[in-house]
Order: structure tokens, then C-alpha cells, then sequence
């Protein structure tokens, strides 16, 4: 056999060398995503996690919201009021910049939490009305809006927002208007919608409730047989982080005082939601889009507990149906921190609102904060992760567990916090608290009470005309009476003829040095019955 060289004129040499030069001397990347990957998150499952490196364009600040929108574009909002698309500007995978659609400033409009659209028409609820924006040229920017539906109350408080915009099967515009029952100068509200499920008609000019006895719903979503389902917050009546299912004209048990008469009965949720707290967006991802396992499942976001503490997630619910009704398993998908709000992007992938750190009123506190994450199923990854968050398993005896619940008592906690997750006191039932917080979390709350005051527990001082005082907590309120409770759990029914005014107090109503003079031992029975709730 001969050896055969190549020669400098060889075609299979110049293949070689044009190879080379093409492909480069090392391995093409395996993981394109790996410089955007965020290695501090908790997965359960094959899942990348890709922190959107979204340097262009608008300043990403306390997002509220994203969502698919118009042609396939991933629609966002600022807390500050820009709404916004997400794009990939130089093609690699991985959004980075922001392209104004709208800034809500320049209609003096606030708080943009909510978003749905019909064709290429987008609708963003605000706290004062819904808004219509249309982009005739389609540069991926408004050119025309209008107020598309405003008849409902409208007042200053932060929190009263127009949220969890949906199209239903039948073209009408479905959406939440939250409770205004923390609210000591809530607006009136003879229609009665503050609290409530409203849908309006496809020209906006009617409406209908369609339920009532509503919290504070961020995200609903109709399934593929058109059941509407929504996700309330613990707290105000509501025992348990709640996913419901619409029935029409039903009353889901919020603020009853305000429904007294109306109705026998109250809607319990169908499925308790137990991955974290205080969920946020839901959305029902779609049957053709496996993500998994996860085709037609229900995903929902979670903000965490307050504003300052770095918690938060993903879950997602499998629902079942049959000839009995609907079952429900919750399965982890990621621990993240804040996040507002979630929607499945064209590509199937899972985008996610980080909305970042926010003083009480969800305004932002740092030059920038908050950001998104693109959640991306790689079946490479399957068995690297946990697939289900283990929960460390507590061994108290009994002998502690009793000193602590008798220190409950001592200590006047149980004056002002009951622990059936029904009896609503001065402070917030602690019925599970051990599932939500940690014990040093919790030990952080009881020494430093005013550092984190959820939103519906924050005291209010009212001013009579008479020159009295009252400090409590805003229990609800109507158009002619404000009812607050006091320390000591005294319900207390104030004309609102009778207010000079009223001002929300920034400072727990929880007594400092709760734990002023007791040992070690005794701090950690106190906790670990608290954890054993």
C-alpha cells in the first residue's frame, strides 16, 4: 500500500482549512445560555433559568406585569407606569432591550397591574379605568388610546387596583377590582364592585358582577372548557393562599360586612395553595406546549411574604376533571423572589416579572430594581435537580411544645393573634405559620415588628371631629361607616360624618420587646410551638 500526502492543491486539504475557519478550533458551546444563567435559583426540575440581561432601551424598574401580547411580542409594565416589549436585539436567544409602547405618566394614569388584548387592540387596568391602546403602523408602538370602561370608584389608596384582565369565551373584558376594606377613605361604592369580578361588554359600555367577596386577585385564567379560575390572598377572612373556580354570582367570603343580607352562603376555594405565599400571576399553560409534563397545566407566580423578604416562586397545579369535579396536585418549579406576575412566550418558554425590592406602596426604593427571567425546558438537565421542595421535619417535645404554647399566653400573643385560621383579631391569624415562615424569619418579625407590616395589617389613626383618637386596624368599610379594630379586638363602627381625618401609621400595633426578659430556652419553646401551627 502507498502512502499518499496531500498536496498544497489537495481538495480535501482546502475542505480542512475552509472547515477550520468556519467552525473555529474549539467546541461550539453546549450551554448557549450560560452567561445569563442564574445559578442562585432553586429548581425542581430540568430547567434553565436565564436572569433577561435587559440593558437597552426602557429603565427596567419594579415590573408588575408581562405578558404575551399583539403579534407574539412580550408585553411588560413598570410600577411607574411604562409599558413596554421585550426583545432580542443582536438574535442570540435571550431578550435585552425594552421598547417603550406606552407611558401611562403621560395620561396622568397609575398603577398599569393589569393586561389582556383582542387582536391587535391592548387593554392595561389601571387604578382609575381600563385603558385601549391600538398600534396602527405596528412599530411596536401605541398610536392611538381611549378609555375603554372607568364607571367604578376610584380613590388614592395604592392598593385598590384594576387587575387579572382577561378575554373571556364570550368576547367580554373580565377583570378584578380589589377590596377597598383597608381603606378608611375608600370612595363610594353604591354598585358595590370594590371586591368583585366584573366583566364588561366588548364596546365597554355595560357591566355585570359576576361574583363577589374578592381579596386582592393578581391573576386569573379560563381553562380549555372556559372555567374561569382565580388566585386569592391569605388573610381578611381568607385562611389559606386560595385557587377558585368561578361560579357566577357566588360570594367567596371577603369583607362580609360589607354584603350583610345578600347572601346564605360563602364559596369555599377548591384548592389551597401551599408553595409559597401570596400568589400573584396565573396562567394556564397551553396542551400542545409539553414544557415537561406540563401541557394545559396552570402556573402560578408568587410574590412571597412582604416587602422586604427576599422569597418568593413558581408552582404549577395539575387540574384534572371528571364526571365528579376537578382534582389538584401543586408540583415546585422554581424558588425566586418577588415575582409578580408570568406568561408563556411564542417560543414556549416561561417568562417571569421579578418585581424587586419596593417600599410599602410597591414604589420603587433603589435607582433600579427588578428585572424578568426566562424559565427554558432543556430535557438534557432531567434528574439534576430535586423535583420536590423538602420541607426539614421538626422533632419538638412535647415538654417544649407546651412551655411555648403557655408563653403564647403569658406573653399576650394569643390576645392578639388566633390560631384557627377562621377568627380574625387585631393581628393576623398564625394558623400555619410555620409552613410560610422559618423560625429565624419569625423571630425577626416578633423583635422587630414595624420592619415589615403587611399590607392589610397596617394601623390607621383616625381623627374624630370631637377632637377623639382612635388607632386600630381598618377591618372594612362602606359609604357611610368605617369599621376598625382596636387593641384588645373591640370592633368599633365610626360615621364617616363624624372623621376630621385619618392617617395610615407606618408602625406595627404588635408591642415592642415582646421578648424582653426571657431566656434562650424560653425563646426557642416559644418558636417552636409557633412552628408546630
Amino acid at each position: 500500500m502507498k502512502n499518499h500526502k496531500l498536496s498544497t492543491h489537495s481538495p480535501l486539504l482546502w475542505t480542512g482549512i475552509i472547515l477550520f475557519l468556519i467552525t473555529g478550533c474549539s467546541t461550539p458551546p453546549s450551554n448557549p445560555y450560560e452567561a445569563y444563567e442564574d445559578s442562585t435559583a432553586v429548581v425542581y426540575g430540568p430547567y434553565r433559568v436565564i436572569k433577561l440581561p435587559i440593558d437597552k432601551g426602557v429603565t427596567v424598574l419594579n415590573p408588575v406585569q408581562v405578558s404575551l401580547g399583539p403579534r407574539g411580542r412580550i408585553f411588560a409594565a413598570n410600577q411607574s407606569g411604562e409599558i413596554y416589549t421585550l426583545h432580542d436585539s443582536d438574535g442570540d436567544g435571550v431578550e435585552d432591550e425594552a421598547l417603550l409602547y406606552a407611558d401611562l405618566k403621560e395620561l396622568s394614569l397609575q398603577s398599569p397591574v393589569g393586561f389582556t388584548h383582542k387582536g391587535d387592540t391592548v387593554f392595561i387596568g389601571t387604578r382609575s379605568e381600563i385603558r385601549a391602546f391600538l398600534d396602527l403602523d405596528q412599530d411596536a408602538k401605541a398610536d392611538t388610546s381611549w378609555t375603554f370602561f372607568n364607571d367604578f370608584p376610584v380613590s388614592d389608596h395604592p392598593y385598590e387596583w384594576t387587575s387579572a384582565l382577561n378575554v373571556g369565551p364570550d368576547g367580554w373584558i373580565y377583570f378584578v377590582l380589589t377590596t377597598d376594606s383597608f381603606n378608611s377613605g375608600a370612595s363610594p361604592d353604591p354598585q358595590g364592585l370594590r371586591g368583585s369580578i366584573v366583566k364588561v361588554s366588548p364596546d365597554g359600555k355595560s357591566h355585570e358582577i359576576v361574583a363577589t367577596g374578592i381579596r386582592s386577585i393578581h391573576g386569573m385564567g379560563f381553562n380549555t372548557q372556559g372555567d374561569l379560575f382565580f388566585a386569592d390572598n391569605k388573610g381578611g377572612g381568607n385562611a389559606t393562599e386560595e385557587l377558585n373556580l368561578l361560579e357566577i354570582g357566588n360570594f367567596y367570603g371577603h369583607n362580609p360586612q360589607k354584603y350583610q343580607g345578600k347572601f346564605d352562603t360563602i364559596t369555599p376555594p377548591v384548592f389551597s395553595l401551599e408553595h409559597e405565599v401570596a400568589p400573584s400571576g396565573i396562567e394556564f399553560n397551553t396542551p400542545g406546549n409539553a414544557f415537561g409534563e406540563a401541557g394545559g397545566n396552570l402556573f402560578v407566580a408568587f410574590y412571597g411574604p412582604g416587602e422586604r423578604w427576599n422569597r418568593g416562586g413558581v408552582s404549577r397545579v395539575k387540574i384534572e376533571s371528571s364526571p365528579a369535579g376537578y382534582t389538584f396536585e401543586e408540583i415546585p418549579v422554581v424558588d425566586l423572589p418577588k415575582l409578580s406576575d408570568l406568561t408563556f412566550g411564542k417560543d414556549g418558554s416561561l417568562y417571569l416579572a421579578h418585581h424587586g425590592i419596593s417600599d410599602y406602596w410597591y414604589n420603587a426604593v433603589e435607582q433600579k430594581t427588578g428585572g424578568f427571567y426566562k424559565l427554558i425546558y432543556d430535557p438534557a438537565l432531567e434528574g439534576t435537580y430535586l423535583t420536590e421542595k423538602k420541607i426539614p421535619e421538626e422533632n419538638f417535645t412535647e415538654a417544649s411544645l407546651e412551655n411555648g404554647k403557655a408563653l403564647f399566653g403569658i406573653r399576650a400573643c394569643s390576645a392578639c393573634h388566633a390560631i384557627d385560621g377562621v377568627t380574625e383579631l387585631l393581628g393576623p391569624n398564625l394558623k400555619a405559620i410555620g409552613k410560610e415562615f422559618s423560625q429565624e424569619e419569625l423571630l425577626e418579625e416578633i423583635q422587630s415588628p414595624s420592619a415589615r407590616i403587611k399590607p392589610s395589617m397596617i394601623a390607621t389613626r383616625i381623627i374624630q371631629k370631637d377632637g377623639k383618637v382612635l388607632l386600630g386596624r381598618i377591618v372594612s368599610t362602606s359609604d357611610t361607616t368605617v369599621s376598625m379594630i382596636l387593641v384588645g379586638n373591640h370592633v368599633i363602627e365610626i360615621p364617616k360624618s363624624e372623621i376630621a381625618s385619618s392617617k395610615e401609621d407606618l408602625k406595627s400595633l404588635m408591642y415592642e420587646n415582646l421578648l424582653a426578659g426571657m431566656s434562650e430556652e424560653e425563646i426557642q419553646n416559644l418558636l417552636n410551638y409557633l412552628s408546630s401551627l
